[in-house]
């Protein structure tokens, strides 16, 4: 997996952001393609991986969201 890029003026976030944009319909498309290819035994076993993975992941204290919020603040005031 690729690593996210490090965004810190407005015009990367804009750019990244149409890219996804445009990426976005293509993978969807993509992904339903493959789902629907699987076989009955391929897609319980992923089933039964993600409902094993959930159990294993602890409680999160936060979202995240407050996070989010104070660096999209702090990008806002450096592109003043």
């Amino acid at each position: 997996m690729s690593k996210v890029p490090a965004i810190t003026t407005r015009s990367e976030a804009e750019s990244y952001a149409a890219a996804w944009r445009r990426a976005g319909p293509e993978l969807d498309s993509k992904r339903l393609q493959e789902l629907r290819s699987l076989s009955e035994e391929e897609a319980a076993r992923r089933f039964a991986a993600l409902l094993a993975a959930i159990g294993e992941v602890p409680m999160r204290s936060s979202s995240g969201l407050v996070e989010q919020q104070r660096l999209l603040a702090r990008m806002r005031e450096q592109d003043r």
